[in-house]
């Protein structure tokens, strides 16, 4: 009984392993390439246009770029939101989350899943596509 155990767990920390192992080569082929900012200028600036932009976080392994809405008939911040864009393996992952409080509040999320070569370009028509969906209010620009 105690053998199954210990192959368990051979088992478990054999794929552990592999999977750091992974993850520190796909940290290490990013670093060399410049980092996320460097690889994905274009997206990045084009989330960047959006007035009140900024990056909010700025690892190794992923960028996270947002803002806040303004009401744009009192002028004052009414919501929030962000784009997090993380290479994974094969693919990049973007998450897009906001939250608006006008009209009774409304909460949008969104994940892709792009292939790691499809064009920055087309990438951003699409997260651009899902947040005007969104600006029902105008308060992206």
């Amino acid at each position: 009984m105690v053998w199954i155990l210990v192959v368990i767990a051979v088992v478990f920390a054999w794929i552990f392993l592999r999977f750091l192992m992974d993850f520190n080569k796909q940290r290490s082929v990013i670093a060399a390439k410049g980092g996320i900012k460097t690889i994905y200028k274009s997206l990045i600036d084009g989330l960047l246009e959006y007035r009140s932009a900024r990056i909010i976080q700025d690892k190794k392994d992923f960028i996270t770029i947002g803002g806040t809405f303004t009401d744009p008939i009192f002028n004052r911040e009414c919501g929030l939101w962000s784009v997090i864009i993380q290479p994974t393996f094969k693919l990049l992952n973007v998450r897009y989350q906001a939250h608006i409080d006008l009209g009774g509040g409304e909460t949008a999320k969104q994940m892709w899943n792009f292939p790691l070569n499809m064009p920055q370009d087309e990438i951003l028509s699409v997260i651009k596509k899902k947040t005007d969906e969104f600006d029902v209010y105008g308060v992206y620009k």
